[in-house]
């Protein structure tokens, strides 16, 4: 019989950018297709996105895909990554589904993905499917039961047990149990929270901490969080109705994600709660919450706009409560803690989930969620994804006081395959991948080599040569014209008159017109390299060469 493989091309070690294929005989099932977010070491980088070119190259065929829920390091991807691949069908749940579509709509590409129920079976080709309510931070998340020719998997990501969620909808276990009973080749367990002990707190906790800011703060509310987390917003609604404040929604992202919680009843508010902007200026500031971006510190989101007095309708001073309502994105923290100092110049009281886990609580299960999904599900095999190695290597010790042993744990590193027969499982040599950045707004890819001359230039700066060559006899003509960005000469007179009696003796180089140009290019760059690096300095050197 034919090995069950399956590939993670993203969301193992690195938290984010997750994507993993489902391989049998000819045929391919994608699970998610998220964005990694970057950090001020990769400048002029907004995102991250799996590396595809397995799938790219292939022969086989992609039979379709699953999403399990809608955050962006499992949706953020699809449009980057669509258009490169060949037409396929798309499943997710309602929200899910939404929010996707919504993103691709930015992008010009319509409605691509399809809406499942909860517990509806989805026939891809040898893959049968079936989603499975879990509770999470966001709405709508789900496990996905997939059934092989090899065996049944288990694809459990991002989730925690919350007995009381905010929407009322908790995790369906009785479910989980019975697909366990069916038994399980392989469980792919949500890993980030197995240095955590006991069960990760139920959301509806926030909504006494929200209450008892708003009963005490004298002037506006604005409560920043994830654009996305619905449940959250209707948290801080709910409070608000209770104090008799008008509700304001500010951002793009909030304003669009709202709209779409309305349409598909997920958010329930009289409209006349709702105000605009332009109406906070005049309202009693005891009378307004504000729901808003900006809890990681991005340059362009609403609350950092208004921390800059950037807007003219709505400011934040003395009297007025900032809460911060989420945890910060790894390389965020920079950005937030300026965030915060500007916000705390203003007199104004500023509350950061950080600090105290009362306005925010992790939607990642704690070690009491991972085995009570262990146990659900009874597998063979397990292998965690969602996490660091470190994550990884705690949610063996788990494993291990379950009583599986060290070789039940399935421990990889992205693009290395997995093959799994229905009695055991081998892990295979890498498919190609690399870092794959793109520029959020034109959706352009970065090559490596372009970070990587983007952080010289900031490091060390940039050194333009400009060179005259003759085109008759090929001999320079005269001292160069040297440029230069934050680099700068001790004596650059000196420097030049050093250059020009190096690159003087250049001889022609042999062969076509084109060949001599590049010549000069080459070796002018490294007799630039050689005298600036005997001074210590290492900037970004460009050669241009013009014939005259």
């Amino acid at each position: 019989m034919e090995s069950l493989k399956i590939i993670p091309l993203g969301g193992i070690g690195t938290v984010t950018r997750n994507m993993y294929v489902y391989e049998y005989g000819q045929e391919i099932l994608i699970v998610d297709c998220g964005i990694g977010f970057v950090d001020d070491t990769m400048p002029g980088v907004d995102l991250e996105i799996p590396d595809v070119t397995y799938l790219k190259k292939t022969s086989k065929k992609i039979v379709g895909m699953l999403l399990t829920h809608g955050h962006e390091d499992h949706i953020g991807a699809l449009p980057f990554i669509l258009p490169t691949l060949p037409q396929f069908p798309v499943y997710a749940t309602k929200l899910t589904a939404a929010l996707a579509n919504d993103k691709l709509g930015e992008f010009g590409m319509g409605q691509k993905v399809q809406t499942v129920e909860f517990g509806k079976e989805v026939q891809l080709g040898m893959f049968n499917s079936t989603f499975l309510r879990v509770t999470h931070s966001i709405l709508d998340t789900s496990h996905i039961f997939i059934r092989t020719p090899v065996g049944n998997m288990y694809h459990g990501s991002d989730f925690k047990f919350d007995f009381t969620p905010v929407d009322g909808q908790p995790s369906d276990l009785r479910k989980i149990a019975r697909f366990g009973d069916e038994g399980i080749l392989c469980l792919l367990s949500d890993c980030l929270g197995a240095e955590r002990a006991g069960h990760a707190p139920s959301e509806s906790v926030i909504t006494d901490s929200f209450d008892e800011e708003v009963r005490k703060t004298k002037g506006k509310v604005f409560i920043t969080t994830f654009s996305s987390n619905l449940s959250r917003m209707n948290q801080a609604i709910e409070v608000a109705q209770k104090y008799g404040r008008k509700i304001c929604f500010v951002g793009r992202s909030f304003i669009k994600n709202k709209e779409i919680g309305k349409q598909l009843g997920y958010m329930k508010f009289p409209e006349n709660i709702e105000i605009k902007p332009k109406e906070v200026l005049r309202m009693d500031p005891s009378k307004v919450l504000i729901l808003l971006a900006g809890s990681q510190g991005q340059v362009e989101s609403g609350l950092v706009r208004i921390a800059n007095n950037e807007r003219d309708d709505i400011s934040i001073g003395k009297g007025d409560t900032v809460i911060f309502s989420a945890d910060p994105i790894p390389g965020n923290e920079i950005h937030i803690n300026s965030l915060v100092d500007t916000l705390s110049k203003k007199n104004a009281r500023v509350i950061i989930s950080k600090m105290t886990d009362i306005f925010h609580v992790s939607g990642h299960g704690g070690q009491t969620d991972l085995e009570l999904l262990i146990s659900l599900t009874n597998p063979k095999f397990l292998f965690p994804i969602g996490g660091t190695y470190r994550h990884m290597t705690k949610y063996r010790d788990i494993a291990g006081g379950l009583g599986y042993s060290p070789d039940k744990v399935i421990l990889v590193e992205n693009n290395q395959p997995i093959e799994f027969y229905e009695d055991g499982f081998r892990i295979g040599k890498k498919v190609p991948g690399s870092n794959v950045y793109v520029d959020q707004i034109s959706g352009e890819e970065l090559d490596n080599y372009i970070i990587h001359d983007r952080i010289k230039i900031a490091n060390e700066g940039l050194v333009v040569i400009i060179t005259e060559i003759d085109s008759e006899t090929r001999k320079i003509i005269d001292r160069p014209t040297i440029i230069t960005k934050g680099f700068v000469f001790a004596d650059k007179n000196k420097f030049e008159s050093k250059l020009f009696e190096r690159i003087s003796t250049i001889q022609n180089s042999p062969g076509d017109k084109n060949s001599n140009i590049l010549f000069f290019r080459k070796t002018i760059q490294k007799f630039v390299e050689e005298l600036l690096y005997r001074e210590g300095r290492e900037p970004l050197i460009i050669p241009i060469v013009l014939e005259v």
